[in-house]
């Protein structure tokens, strides 16, 4: 019996080529070690499941880092959505206006159709491009939202045929031509789609008469407008927009929304028309845009943030 025991301690320290330990000690072929006394093929497998793990929990941070940071985005728009409200709210009562007669337009050229839907979901319902490229992937993406959209970029007539069917307000109109351009777009969506079509259209006014802007001269805009109330069909022609030259100081802008509000009555009084809308106003003089008589407020930089800082 001792010989036995013995024999048997032997053989279960002398590991066969069955995958016991070989002649030399080591591991054999079935994958357990090798004569070197490396690794064999179930060993490459744990590390690879190893690796493998370590890629899915890096992974997985990544996407918990990623959702924070959309949580700290949305977070931020929303504080700077109800600081602008409380802000107008403010310039309303300081010139004896309801809240409800200024429209936020939420600028949001550059930004992706994500920080728009934050916005939204925060209440602005009206969003801003200047971009046709780069609103329509948006205006798609969003369609089954409940969203106003308003092209307030420089509008050249071979692009009049995007307006019908994705934009609701034009605020760049700036010569007759264009306004032919976009009426036979117009015709043509409504023979293509059965649908109706009618873009509310505002002449944009350069009262600081700068070369680097676009729009029509102050003594040029009545002649525009008794054009297009003579050819308008599908293009409702429902105010004027301004952009005075930039300021640090708010007040500097003051004369020229003033100015646009005078033209506005004056085109009201020759035509006997309302010109409900004003659209005048951005992140740093809004308030007193309101104060001048503003209904549309374009911003930007004050609702969703610096744009260099998004990525």
């Amino acid at each position: 019996m001792k010989h036995e025991n013995n024999r048997d301690t032997e053989e279960d320290r002398n590991m066969g080529e069955a995958g016991n330990m070989g002649g030399a000690g080591n591991m054999g072929e079935d994958g357990n070690m090798g004569e070197d006394g490396n690794m064999g093929e179930d060993g490459n497998r744990n590390h690879n499941y190893d690796e493998r793990m370590e890629n899915t929990m890096r992974e997985g941070n990544i996407r918990i880092r990623i959702r924070k940071e959309e949580a700290n985005i949305k977070e931020e728009i929303g504080r700077h959505i109800k600081e602008v409200m409380e802000r107008v709210e403010m310039a309303c009562k300081r010139a004896g206006r309801k809240i409800d007669e200024v429209k936020v337009i939420a600028v949001s050229k550059t930004f992706e159709a994500e920080f728009i839907k934050y916005a939204w979901e925060y209440g602005i319902k009206d969003f801003g491009e200047n971009y046709v490229q780069e609103a329509l992937p948006k205006i798609h993406q969003l369609r089954e939202l409940d969203i106003t959209w308003h092209f307030i970029g420089r509008l050249q007539t071979n692009k009049a045929k995007f307006m019908p069917g994705n934009f609701s307000f034009i605020h760049s109109v700036d010569s007759i031509e264009l306004v032919k351009e976009l009426e036979k777009r117009c015709e043509r969506y409504v023979s293509e789609t059965g649908s109706e079509c009618v873009l509310n259209i505002l002449i944009q006014v350069n009262i600081s008469m700068e070369k680097t802007k676009g729009g029509v001269q102050p003594e040029k805009v009545s002649e525009l407008v008794g054009k297009i109330l003579e050819i308008g069909k599908h293009t409702k022609l429902c105010g004027l927009m301004t952009i005075p030259p930039i300021a640090e100081n708010p007040e500097s802008s003051r004369n020229f929304f003033r100015k646009l509000r005078e033209i506005k009555e004056d085109c009201e009084k020759k035509f006997e028309i309302k010109l409900p809308e004003l659209s005048m106003g951005m992140s740093d003089d809004f308030e007193v845009a309101i104060e001048e008589g503003a209904t549309m407020i374009r911003l930007g930089r004050a609702i969703f943030f610096e744009r260099d800082k998004k990525n």
